[in-house]
């Protein structure tokens, strides 16, 4: 018997280019499933395109904080890596 994935499990990922402040940018990838479990569901690669430009700040600095901890790139983003705002009242050093 074969396990097979979730109907609703989404398998789309972007790449894109973080500005980390310095000379050249840094490649990275997020997923559709590291978006949603951060801003919310949302359909399609068109979808997954603008969630990544209306939120490209918070991914850039989550790309700067996996760099600056020793990640090489390309950078892959997970939803773990992604500032929360909750935390980041409890916990102001948190997001960048």
């Amino acid at each position: 018997m074969t396990a097979n994935p979730h109907p609703s499990a989404r398998q789309e990922v972007l790449r894109f280019q973080a500005d980390i402040g310095f000379d050249d940018d840094v490649t990275a990838f997020i997923s559709h499933s590291a978006l949603s479990a951060r801003y919310g569901s949302f359909e399609g690669i068109h979808d997954l395109r603008e969630m990544v430009a209306e939120h490209r700040r918070e991914l850039d600095q989550a790309v700067a904080r996996r760099i600056n901890g020793g990640c090489r790139q390309p950078v892959v983003l997970r939803a773990s890596d992604l500032c929360l705002s909750d935390i980041a009242e409890m916990a102001p050093d948190f997001c960048v």
